[in-house]
């Protein structure tokens, strides 16, 4: 994983003190799970050139007539969906999704198993030319007319978005970890009787001055090795 290094963590942090923590309470299971991690968004510095011209993509007239005071409702243009495919990663159902758990003493979000790999997304670029429900070609599984193409949810190098990951810290054992932050919101299907879809909002440690971040190590591609560090979080929406 190649970036630059520029992290918001104080020079202070003992980064693989915090990781050995995390482990420990990973083998010891003194986590409560949460819930399912199904997508994580982030701040990121990227071009707006063009967005103030860029247009809501309608599938059809009727929709953008019937939409069109209701601002909340307009679908993106193809800017806003590639900024957003750029701050964003997502495991797109909770099947797939990696488990995420909170430290019994809650001062920690956990990544017990790891993080699968990202499946594959959208091209945030495409344009339907019909709906799949009126698929002129009567295909139940929809025509490329009205199914988008996929592409792949790369942390570095991606052709579409960038690079979703742009900087790097090494810890004190010399590994080499790409770094996510700040990170703004994590979108969870919550485990247990209570069910439904939860969120947990990043915020700033004022003590430390630092962002809620991810950590992430792909040396492994088939499971990344993932930690969040710094900064505060809370449940809530």
């Amino acid at each position: 994983m190649s970036a630059t290094a520029n992290v918001i963590i104080p020079s202070s942090f003992k980064l693989a003190d915090r990781i050995k923590i995390q482990q420990q309470c990973v083998r010891d299971k003194n986590y409560i799970v949460a819930g399912r991690l199904t997508a994580i968004l982030f701040e990121a510095q990227r071009s707006t050139a063009g967005y103030s011209q860029s247009r809501a993509r309608w599938n059809n007239p009727r929709q953008a007539k019937e939409l069109k005071d209701q601002p909340g409702l307009h679908p993106m243009s193809e800017m806003q969906a590639v900024l957003w495919a750029g701050i964003t990663l997502d495991w797109l159902t909770h099947k797939d999704a990696p488990i995420l758990a909170v430290s019994r003493d809650q001062q920690d979000l956990l990544l017990p198993f790891g993080l699968p790999p990202l499946p594959k997304i959208p091209d945030p670029r495409w344009v339907p030319s019909h709906a799949q429900h009126a698929c002129p070609k009567s295909i139940k599984s929809g025509c490329k007319g009205c199914i988008p193409p996929r592409i792949p949810q790369l942390l570095v190098g991606c052709p579409v978005v960038g690079d979703r990951v742009r900087d790097k810290i090494t810890s004190r054992d010399g590994r080499v970890f790409g770094v996510i932050h700040p990170v703004v919101e994590l979108a969870l299907m919550l485990a247990g009787a209570q069910g439904g879809f939860g969120k947990i909002r990043g915020g700033v440690n004022s003590s430390e001055g630092t962002h809620l971040s991810l950590l992430i190590d792909d040396s492994n591609p088939e499971r990344l090795e993932g930690y969040f560090v710094g900064g505060r979080f809370q449940f809530g929406g």
